[in-house]
C-alpha cells in the first residue's frame, strides 16, 4: 500500500449540504461521510487517529480533509476529548523531525488556520529549512514524497521555494513522463508510479512550474484502470488512495478529472471514489476485509476537489467551530 500516510511515516519506498451528528449514514455528501467515519475513530483521550507509526500523518490528513470539507479541525473531536490539532501540537517536534512529515504537518496547521511559525512550541518553518541541503536541492532523504511534501508545505505557508528544490524534481522526471519514488531519472530499480507522479505534479504546480504537466498527464492516462481508478506500484489494482492522489494532481494542472477526458466508458476517478465508499463512510484497500482510517484519510480532499496544498482562495475553507453536528455550506467547488 503506497499511501501518503505510510510514505510520511516510513519513507517513500513503499500518500449538497450535510446534516447529522451521530452516524455516517446521516451525512449526505461523500466527503462528510468519510470525515464522520474518521471522527468515529478519533481517540477520546489524545485527539489522534491512532494508526501506529502512521498516527501523526493520518491525523494530519484528517485535519486537511476536514478543512477541505468545510469543518474546523480544531473543533472536531470524539465526545468531549481533545481535537486533532491538540494532538498535533503536543507532538509537533517529533512530527517535524523528517522533511516529509514536517511538510505535511505545516499543511495541516495552515489548513486549520493556525500559525506554523509557532505551533506546539515549535517553529515548523525553521525546522523544515534545517532539513534542506542547498548543495543538492533536496529536503531530507530527497525522495519523491519527501521532496513534494516539503515543497507543498512551503507553498502552504507562503514561503519561497528554493529553485534548486524545484530543479531536483524536474530533473528526475522519467523518460516515460512519470516519476519514481527515488527521484532518479530512469532509475533501473524503480519504475514510475502513480503515487510519486501525482505528489510531484502537485508540488510543481503549487510552486508555479507547469512545464511538465503534459508529459506527466499523458503517462497517468496510460495507468488508468477500466473502472476509472488508478493503481499503486504494488500491482494491487485500483485503490482509493492512488485514485485520490491522481485526481488531486489532475485538478492541480487545471484539468477536470471528473470530465470526459478522464472517463473510461461511464467511469471516472470521481465515480470510482463514490462507488467504492463503504456504507459507514470509510474506504477499504484492495484485499482488505473492511474500511480503515489509514486508507480513508487520503480521500476527502479529492472528493472536495482540493489538491495539496489546500487553498480556498479569498474565502476561508470553514467557519470557525464548524462541526458535523450542523449543516455546512461547501466553500470549495463541488463535484
Amino acid at each position: 500500500m503506497a499511501a501518503l500516510a505510510t510514505t510520511v511515516g516510513i519513507g517513500a519506498a513503499t500518500l449538497a449540504l450535510a446534516v447529522g451528528n451521530t452516524t455516517a449514514a446521516t451525512q449526505v455528501d461523500p466527503a462528510s461521510r468519510a470525515i464522520e467515519y474518521l471522527q468515529g475513530h478519533q481517540s477520546a483521550s489524545t485527539g489522534a487517529i491512532p494508526e501506529g507509526a502512521s498516527t501523526a500523518s493520518v491525523s494530519e490528513e484528517y485535519a486537511i480533509g476536514a478543512a477541505a470539507a468545510g469543518y474546523d479541525p480544531s473543533a472536531l473531536r470524539h465526545g468531549t476529548g481533545p481535537s486533532v490539532m491538540t494532538y498535533l501540537a503536543a507532538h509537533a517536534a517529533s512530527a517535524c523531525a523528517t522533511a516529509g512529515g514536517c511538510g505535511l504537518l505545516i499543511q495541516a496547521v495552515v489548513a486549520a488556520r493556525l500559525n506554523p511559525s509557532s505551533f506546539g512550541g515549535v517553529n515548523l518553518l525553521t525546522a523544515l529549512h534545517g532539513l534542506y541541503d542547498s548543495s543538492t536541492g533536496a529536503y531530507g532523504d530527497g525522495e519523491a514524497f519527501t521532496q513534494a511534501l516539503a515543497i507543498q508545505g512551503l507553498v502552504a505557508a507562503s514561503q519561497t521555494v528554493p529553485p534548486a528544490a524545484i530543479h531536483d524534481l524536474v530533473n528526475a522526471q522519467d523518460t516515460d513522463g512519470g516519476w519514481d519514488y527515488v527521484l532518479i531519472k530512469d532509475d533501473a530499480d524503480a519504475a514510475s508510479d502513480t503515487n510519486s507522479t501525482a505528489m510531484v505534479l502537485m508540488a510543481l504546480d503549487a510552486a508555479g512550474t507547469r512545464s511538465r504537466n503534459a508529459s506527466a498527464l499523458a503517462w497517468l492516462h496510460t495507468q488508468q484502470d477500466s473502472d476509472g481508478g488508478f493503481p499503486d506500484q504494488a500491482g494491487d489494482g485500483t485503490d482509493p488512495d492512488s485514485t485520490s492522489l491522481v485526481f488531486q494532481a489532475v485538478l492541480a494542472t487545471g484539468e477536470n478529472p471528473a470530465g470526459s477526458a478522464w472517463a473510461v466508458g461511464a467511469s471516472t476517478p470521481l465515480t470510482n471514489l463514490i462507488a467504492t465508499q463503504d456504507a459507514d463512510g470509510g474506504y477499504t484497500f484492495p484485499g482488505d476485509g473492511a474500511p480503515d482510517p489509514f486508507t480513508t484519510a487520503q480521500v476527502p480532499p479529492a472528493l472536495e476537489r482540493a489538491p495539496y496544498p489546500l487553498t480556498c482562495g479569498a474565502s476561508p475553507c470553514f467557519t470557525a467551530g464548524a462541526t458535523l453536528s450542523a449543516p455546512r455550506v461547501p466553500l470549495l467547488p463541488q463535484p
